[in-house]
């Protein structure tokens, strides 16, 4: 986790629903900007822990990745932290991305989407 820095905002579809700041293995920051906690990944998250625990939620398990799998989403190993920025996070069955700080701006859930 040294030198990790995983900086986004959280989104539901087009709305901004939180900001979440991972630095060096701590939780710096995990702001929540909505009331309804189905439109955050980690509403009452308060600790590193529980927020990394959720991320690996929103990403393919250990015992799915393959060679096939690294080599889509161009990566070499698995690491929840770089599949998630190739990810954004994105799942099939809810609306919730996380777009980075070095992502493009214009960048929208249209861009991420896995479904219609």
């Amino acid at each position: 986790m040294e030198g990790v820095v995983f900086c986004c905002d959280v989104y539901h579809r087009y709305a901004k629903t939180g900001r979440l700041e991972i630095v060096n293995g701590k939780l710096i920051k995990n702001e929540v900007y909505t009331s309804n906690v189905m439109l955050h990944p980690f509403p009452k998250s308060t600790t590193f822990f529980d927020v990394t625990s959720s991320l690996e939620e929103r990403v393919i398990p250990p015992c799915r990745w393959t060679a096939d799998v690294a080599n889509y989403l161009g990566l070499q190993e698995y690491n929840v932290y770089d599949i998630l920025r190739k990810t954004h996070g994105v799942l099939d069955k809810d609306f919730l991305w996380f777009k980075f700080d070095d992502d493009p701006t214009d960048l929208t859930w249209d861009d991420v989407k896995v479904r219609g």
